[in-house]
């Protein structure tokens, strides 16, 4: 395992340049993934057992993709900002979209058909195989959830993808449009900005007040750019106003503190504020919260030798472990439903084949794409 260099270049590197990549990224995207892990595998394994997840632990999957999402925003709103600078043409912008679909896509369509196979030979797991064919086009244009709750439970994980997808087209579509109109580049990132934060919270506010929240305010991708939008943020944020790595300690530590208080007392009858608007606006504040981490993450450039190798490669495999930790833990399930297999061998066979199929998809799908990959000139 390589190790974290003495110092990295300030400029991003990509994701498959091991020797070049620092480590704050590795590790806010290694905490993300675990968060989304103890919440989705420990509501299985503790339901196995007929007790239910802890509620702040259940909940921390909330939290692992608000992580994820701030962070995809900061890092694309990186590059975006360098091709805004360098006055990129529409094939440089075209060049970024190709390598976002090729870090992302191969994986997700390679996992969609793989996971077909069990359903269909081997009887269902969550659906049956005829609502999987009969879902499967949305799943294949990611419009499962585009402006829409989810169409099926089939593959549920999904949801979040979608929300990076179409706001990798959405925001650089508006950009290039208001540049075409011929507005200043900041004024039109600006404004593009301003628009993928109002939009979806009007969006959340359109919605029935007794809509289900998991299910729709949640998970609709219209709902959710303004959690990216937070990354995209504080990008700029980073990139023009330098001063503020000076004091990126205390405003990584006044974020921690705002996520860890919304985490720990938003619950009960002592919420932190009505039940409304925190169906709302629970998505800026803890967006906002993770917004101000983002200079102090860029900051962090090694990590202890005996943490770091974990969390590159924890970080490598997260989304390997994303794509195939929900339907891998489902099948667990239902082989003790249907075949008595024990509840001890179930989580065995949980632990073994995630990681295994996280292993499998980053050497055999995901870095022979990002080797494939055009270079963003």
């Amino acid at each position: 395992m390589r190790k974290y260099p003495p110092q990295a270049f300030e400029p991003l590197t990509s994701f498959e340049n091991l020797q070049k990549r620092i480590a704050g990224p590795d590790l806010v995207r290694s905490v993300a993934i675990l968060d989304v892990l103890i919440c989705h595998d420990g509501i299985m394994f503790s339901s196995w057992w007929h007790k239910d997840l802890p509620f702040h632990l259940a909940v921390l999957g909330f939290y692992g993709v608000m992580l994820f999402f701030v962070l995809s925003g900061f890092l694309i709103g990186t590059i975006m900002l360098d091709l805004l600078e360098r006055k990129i043409s529409a094939k440089g912008w075209a060049i970024f979209l190709i390598r976002r679909w090729m870090r992302t896509l191969p994986a997700y369509y390679a996992w969609l058909f793989a996971l077909l196979i069990p359903l269909a030979y081997f009887g269902p797991y969550g659906v049956t195989w005829e609502e999987a064919k009969r879902v499967l086009p949305w799943f294949l244009t990611l419009t499962q959830n585009l402006g829409w709750p989810m169409v099926s439970n089939w593959y549920d994980a999904t949801w979040s993808l979608c929300v990076e997808e179409w706001f990798y087209i959405a925001f650089p579509a508006l950009l290039l449009t208001l540049l075409a109109c011929r507005l200043k580049p900041n004024l039109a990132f600006g404004t593009a900005l301003a628009v993928f934060f109002i939009v979806p919270l009007c969006w959340r506010l359109s919605l029935p007040t007794n809509v289900n929240w998991n299910e729709v305010t949640s998970k609709i991708v219209l709902c959710r750019f303004d959690s990216i939008a937070w990354g995209i943020a504080a990008a700029w944020l980073y990139r023009c106003k330098p001063a503020v790595t000076r004091y990126s300690a205390y405003l990584a530590a006044l974020g921690t503190v705002i996520v860890l208080t919304v985490w720990w007392r938003n619950t009960g009858d002592n919420a932190l504020w009505p039940s409304r608007f925190g169906a709302m606006g629970s998505f800026d504040v803890v967006g906002f919260g993770y917004a101000l981490c983002m200079p102090a993450m860029m900051r962090l450039r090694t990590l202890p030798p005996l943490i770091g190798p974990a969390v590159r490669s924890l970080s490598t495999h997260s989304y390997g472990l994303y794509l195939c930790h929900l339907p891998l833990v489902m099948m667990a399930s239902d082989l003790q439903a249907r075949y008595s297999l024990g509840r001890r061998h179930a989580v065995i066979l949980t632990i073994l084949t995630t990681i295994g199929g996280a292993i499998l998809s980053w050497h055999l799908v995901e870095r022979p794409c990002l080797k494939l990959r055009p270079r963003q000139g």
